[in-house]
Formats: structure tokens, C-alpha cells, sequence
């Protein structure tokens, strides 16, 4: 990973091998970044997503371990714990063995970069935390 900070934002390169949760997370831990908006592009090689079952209170996953396109990460960087969290959906591009263009979308769990990422990640002042919320069965914002 290495990056370059222009005015208040981070450019980030994530290189071949680096898993992106756990690289943005540290990254913040590190620069003490508390709250953040984060985007990102890039070529990964094993992905996991998830949509949220409401009504069991869990995530239905999918993982594809192939060559995936990452077209977009969005998401932001709250804190848990006093620890930064990331929070972050993306949407994947892939072939399937008969050559079609397939996706991959949702709540992201875990990527693994394979190519290169290019992720933004712009700071704001503040502090936004997360407390469970037992009726949703998911941590909200704590303003």
C-alpha cells in the first residue's frame, strides 16, 4: 500500500494480496481518522458479499474466487469500540465459465486485492459511533 494526501483527501494504492476491509481499517487506525467517506475502483481476486435478512437477523453471502472487476466501493468510516469501522458496499464484475458478464454486489465482508485498487478516502471532522439496534439487528449510527 502506499498513498499521497492532496489537500484533505487520501489517495490510496492497495497492491496485489492486500484484503481491503482490514487495509482502509488500519489505514485510519494509523492516521487517526475517526470519520470518513470512502470510494474505491479496482482488479480483485476473491470477493464476498452480502444482503441482509431482516428477518433472520444475518447475511446471505456469496463469494466468487476468480478475476473480478471491483466497479465501485462506497461506503464510510465510523467507529465501534473506539476503533474505526468500516462500513462499505461494492459492486463486482466477472465471467462466468461460459464467458458471460456476471455480478457480484452488496455489503462488502471481505476482498482480496488482485490486481490494484484505487481507493479515496476523505476525512471529515467529527465522530460518529455505532450502537446495535435489537429491533434491526444491526449497529446504526450513534450520533
Amino acid at each position: 500500500m502506499e498513498y499521497k494526501k492532496f489537500g484533505d483527501q487520501f489517495y490510496i494504492r492497495l497492491d496485489h494480496g492486500d484484503e481491503i476491509m482490514s487495509s482502509i481499517t488500519n489505514f485510519c487506525h494509523e492516521n487517526s481518522i475517526h470519520l470518513a467517506e470512502v470510494s474505491g475502483i479496482g482488479g480483485c481476486s476473491i470477493a464476498t458479499a452480502g444482503v441482509f435478512d431482516s428477518g433472520n437477523k444475518d447475511y446471505k453471502t456469496e463469494t466468487v474466487n476468480k478475476l473480478l472487476e471491483m466497479i465501485s466501493l462506497n461506503g464510510n468510516i465510523t467507529e465501534v469500540g473506539g476503533k474505526p469501522f468500516l462500513h462499505a458496499h461494492a459492486v463486482f464484475a466477472y465471467k462466468d465459465e461460459t464467458g458471460n458478464t456476471k455480478l457480484l454486489a452488496g455489503h462488502l465482508l471481505n476482498a482480496v486485492i488482485g490486481l490494484t485498487g484505487e481507493i479515496v478516502l476523505t476525512p471529515s471532522e467529527g465522530n460518529i459511533g455505532r450502537e446495535y439496534n435489537e429491533s434491526l439487528g444491526i449497529k446504526t449510527w450513534k450520533f
